[in-house]
């Protein structure tokens, strides 16, 4: 009888170790993998922080050639404020919408501008180098890697017994770099 009184609970002291076992395995491994899909995100901060560059650069030009109350000039100059701040990525993502839009109508209004054209360095910022950059760090800015990663980690997060006993213990989802409402 004595045997029998101890199985019980060490069966139940078994269970919870194994369950306890499991939920920091749950955890650990969903957790390591958030951390690489935040290593993905990091990548994308540095490509958008080349971004905040090329319209710093942008508007340093247009101060030698326009007023500091252009409209152009001010809206880019917010594009950067935002796309320099720590908001969500979908509000990033805006920002560097607005900043590729503000920015390639602040090239078109400054290579019409006769000071530009008179000024053999600024006109080959003008039309080459700034164009040039902004238009490869776009392409090195499209998230398409970094969502990847991020949805694989949340389906998995979701759709598996480990994530979900990861999400119960407070592992988060990650962020997608798109604007909300797209697939």
């Amino acid at each position: 009888m004595k045997a029998s009184a101890r199985a019980v609970p060490a069966f139940l002291a078994m269970l919870l170790l194994l369950a306890l076992a499991f939920g920091i395995g749950a955890y650990r491994g969903m957790y390591n993998e958030r951390l690489q899909v935040e290593l993905a995100l990091s990548s994308l901060q540095d490509v958008l922080e080349t971004r905040v560059e090329m319209g710093n650069n942008l508007l340093t030009v247009a101060g030698r050639h326009l007023d500091g109350d252009d409209t152009l000039v001010k809206a880019v100059r917010e594009d950067i404020a935002l796309l320099s701040g720590e908001g969500s990525l979908p509000g990033i993502l805006s920002a560097n919408q607005r900043l590729a839009r503000d920015g390639k109508a602040l090239l078109a209004q400054l290579e019409s501008s006769p000071s530009v054209r008179a000024d053999e360095r600024d006109l080959f910022y003008v039309n080459a180098l700034l164009p040039r950059g902004f238009e490869q760090s776009a392409q090195w800015a499209d998230a398409a890697q970094y969502n990847q990663a991020a949805r694989a980690y949340n389906a998995r997060l979701k759709g598996t017994i480990t994530g979900l006993a990861a999400s119960l213990l407070g592992v988060e989802p990650a962020a997608l770099f798109e604007e909300a409402g797209s697939p």
